[in-house]
């Protein structure tokens, strides 16, 4: 399944396909280090988790936002 969402965020036919890709192969390591997280008991990668999300949807905001400003801050 994350191979799907690397040939999306390549091959995408637009730069929202593109952003949708990422957001999914972002949701998918967050879903790896939570589970990794309960499996070994270490709950600092918790943490990781939670700063990478926040990342992450930071990220996809500004993103979409200049992407429909076509450039512009």
């Amino acid at each position: 399944m994350s191979i799907i969402s690397i040939i999306i965020i390549v091959k995408g036919p637009t730069i929202w396909d593109r952003l949708l890709g990422l957001n999914l192969f972002s949701a998918k390591i967050i879903l790896l280090i939570l589970i990794f997280s309960i499996l070994f008991d270490l709950p600092y990668l918790l943490d990781i988790a939670i700063v990478y999300t926040l990342f992450g949807f930071i990220g996809i905001i500004f993103i979409s936002r200049f992407v429909k400003g076509k450039g512009k801050i």
